[in-house]
């Protein structure tokens, strides 16, 4: 609990009520006329100031620049030996015993499967089938009622968005309180949840496309020739309502994140980031990424992370690095330095704004590691590694 300090009265000194016509041998009209000159002066510069204010801000901003990478040096480790042990995480996981570890005591894990916001676990069984959603924080665990598909939570864990079958051909997208386990938003949609893609969220927000098709088969000899264009995207604010995310003319798909979203085409290996403006426009697509096979942002938002394996095609245009963060405001690229034997990295989440946990594997080992996205150097988690039973801890 913060108490402040108690501060010292303040004083207030009488007015002088008896002016002197002259100080320390300079007359009193003198002093006026310094005062005006100066007064000119700065009012001169201010002016100045402001124009220059004026024209840069209606200056376009200067195209980004390009991606640099840094801290190739030190080498990136050969094996997990190379790396030094840290300290626990302080995220959220299962441990080798099946406990939600999610404060002093362990709760119960429900479902087979979960995802993790802050603070705030959400546990479910199938991501395309209706069913129960459980809702974790801690020292307690609710059930929301009712069955649901695509459950998400929102970035900073406050909400649950979530598709149900409300008729035949009618279903809607809802929005629950994370902490009360009540509805607090309802979005009819026509057809059912299977028509209807959830993409992603931000901190307030849920982002889908519905009306969705399947593709035909394509006719012999035609293999790629037939595609069906998918619907626009729309952001779904609980308060505020629906707005349409007007997508680039060259881009198809977008990734939500805290501050934007990564622009992608499916069968290219380079996203790029887009802000998005107050009126559901993006901005002109600006820093480069490699697609990610797992992405996760910094909790305020500046830095995305993200891991491929070394197999995935895409990724030798950004060296052998298996993690990369990239800095949302400069551009720049962060080699995180896993080691080279590493097979399979996928990004776990963030523990704070500067540092990142990655689940890893060799062919023989497994460990989660800590990266820092300031300096790209690791450590391997204590208590992360996969035991000689086979058993490991698991973070959503």
């Amino acid at each position: 609990m913060h108490i402040d300090e108690e501060k010292p009265a303040v004083v207030l000194e009488e007015p002088q009520t008896t002016v002197r016509r002259s100080r320390a041998g300079i007359p009193f009209s003198a002093c006026i006329a310094l005062a005006l000159i100066a007064s000119v002066t700065w009012l001169a510069v201010h002016t100045a100031r402001l124009a220059e204010g004026r024209t840069s801000a209606s200056t376009p901003a200067p195209a980004p620049p390009a991606p640099t990478v840094r801290n190739s040096e030190p080498t990136i480790p050969a094996t997990y030996a190379d790396l030094p042990i840290g300290p626990a995480t302080t995220l959220p996981f299962v441990d080798r015993a099946g406990r939600l570890q999610l404060g002093a005591k362990p709760q119960k894990v429900y479902g087979s499967q979960m995802s993790v916001a802050g603070w705030t676990v959400l546990m479910y069984e199938s991501a395309t089938e209706p069913g129960p959603v459980w809702i974790a924080r801690r020292g307690k665990t609710i059930q929301i009622p009712g069955l649901w598909t695509q459950p998400v939570l929102s970035k900073d864990g406050t909400q649950l968005f979530a598709l149900q079958q409300t008729g035949d051909t009618a279903s809607a997208l809802v929005a629950v309180d994370t902490t009360t386990g009540e509805e607090t938003g309802r979005l009819t949609l026509e057809g059912t949840p299977v028509g209807t893609a959830v993409l992603g969220t931000d901190r307030t927000r849920a982002y889908f496309r519905t009306g969705l098709v399947p593709a035909p088969p394509a006719a012999p000899g035609n293999y790629g020739e037939l595609a069906v264009s998918s619907p626009p995207v729309t952001a779904w604010h609980p308060d505020k309502g629906t707005r349409r995310i007007s997508l680039p003319l060259d881009y198809q798909q977008l990734i939500p994140l805290s501050r934007g979203v990564l622009l992608y085409n499916p069968g290219e290996w380079e996203a790029r980031f887009a802000a998005i403006e107050a009126d559901g426009s993006l901005t002109q697509p600006g820093v480069h990424a490699p697609l990610p096979g797992s992405v996760a942002d910094s909790p305020d938002g500046s830095i995305v992370a993200i891991a491929r394996n070394p197999s995935d095609p895409g990724m030798i245009s950004y060296g052998a690095e298996r993690g990369i963060a990239v800095n949302m405001s400069t551009s720049e690229h962060i080699d995180l330095r896993v080691p080279d034997s590493v097979e399979k990295v996928y990004v776990a989440g963030f523990e704070s704004d500067r540092s990142v946990v990655l689940r890893t594997a060799t062919a023989s080992e497994s460990w989660y590691l800590r990266c820092w996205v300031d300096t790209g150097s690791c450590d391997r988690i204590t208590g992360s590694q996969r035991g000689a039973d086979g058993r490991q801890i698991h973070l959503p």
